[in-house]
């Protein structure tokens, strides 16, 4: 017969996995990633093709931070996915944009 966990057994071991990552961490990633997620469409266009083909890269690896960090229980507000993707969509439109206006010309 299997024994089943309390659910103060399961809290206890979330806040034990929780105190392996320091609240700084935590913090600097959330701040990183509400910075990136600040850059309007507006500012997206200023950049050249490399530059949004770099800033690409890093909202994806913010955001594959934060969905790891949300399933560990360590992600303090999970606004922060949503906005992403929504960075990842606005760079992604800026980019066929300016494809598109090579395009034509």
């Amino acid at each position: 017969m299997a024994i089943r966990k309390s659910k103060e057994a399961k809290e206890a071991e979330v806040v034990k996995t929780t105190k392996k990552v320091s609240a700084k961490t935590v913090k600097k990633d959330t701040a990183k990633v509400a910075k990136a997620v600040s850059n309007a469409a507006k500012d997206l266009r200023a950049l050249t093709e490399q530059q949004l083909q770099a800033a690409l890269k890093t909202a994806k690896e913010d955001l594959m931070n934060a969905q790891k960090m949300l399933k560990a229980n360590e992600l303090p507000s999970s606004h922060v996915i949503r906005k992403t993707k929504k960075l990842i969509a606005r760079i992604h439109s800026v980019i066929t944009e300016k494809n598109n206006e090579r395009s034509e010309k």
